[in-house]
């Protein structure tokens, strides 16, 4: 990591803290989907929504394996590492904006987009160090 410019460190905290943020919620969803879903996100829960639980929780499951994998290519130098992020922020804007546009909830845009902006500028700052490798 001291290799990395600021920009590059950020990156790497910031992803480092969105990974074990979906790790605990998908883990919650996983093992505890009633609870979560009710003190979470506000909604009753009915058992005909227990797929969702394990899809959701799948879903964060992986995004936090994806993030740890763009820590890891980035620390080693490997310009994958930034695009992956790129992609990561890319996917993170699109669900707050496509929540924003069909369901006209803010809170999406503002938590969702805001973190996939930041780490869409922080992982392309990243790709510009000179020490990124292909």
């Amino acid at each position: 990591m001291r290799n990395l410019k600021l920009g590059g460190k950020i990156f790497i905290i910031l992803l480092g803290l969105q990974a074990i943020i979906e790790l605990l919620l998908g883990g919650s969803l996983l093992l505890n989907f009633p609870e979560t879903l009710e003190t979470g996100f506000g909604i009753t829960y009915s058992s005909e929504l227990d797929f969702l639980g394990i899809a959701l929780g799948l879903y964060l499951l992986l995004l936090t394996s994806l993030m740890v994998l763009s820590i890891i290519w980035t620390l080693k130098g490997n310009y994958s590492g930034a695009t992956l992020g790129i992609v990561i922020g890319v996917f993170l804007t699109l669900i707050g904006v496509i929540a924003f546009l069909q369901l006209g909830r803010t809170d999406g845009l503002i938590i969702d987009s805001s973190r996939g902006l930041l780490t869409v500028i922080f992982a392309y700052m990243t790709s510009k160090q000179p020490k990124m490798k292909s």
